[in-house]
């Protein structure tokens, strides 16, 4: 799959779907477990282009930010704020290192 023709709404799917896992008895670290690796996987077809990987993780969150609420069940929740906060990390790490090696 070319990195630049992603489609994003397949790594929300599989979020979504850790979130309702650990919602309907997935233990809460096996259910963190899977929603890192779904979100290393993404990290790996995106590529190199730092600018283009920015842009998608900011699209990630926008979709995260669609799932939770509060009215949402505490247990998904916990999974899609955790998948959010990896997903800010990953994104600002890029963004330091651009700044860093931009100078």
């Amino acid at each position: 799959m070319n990195a630049y023709q992603l489609d994003i709404e397949i790594f929300a799917l599989q979020l979504r779907k850790h979130a309702a896992a650990h919602q309907t008895g997935m233990c809460l670290q096996e259910a963190k477990f899977h929603v890192d690796l779904t979100l290393q996987q993404m990290k790996e077809v995106l590529g190199k282009d730092k600018v283009f990987q920015v842009l998608k993780w900011n699209e990630l969150l926008a979709m995260l930010d669609k799932f939770n609420s509060n009215t949402q069940d505490p247990m998904w929740r916990t999974v899609i704020n955790h998948a959010r906060f990896r997903v800010k990390s990953r994104r600002s790490t890029i963004i330091h290192a651009r700044r860093r090696f931009k100078d």
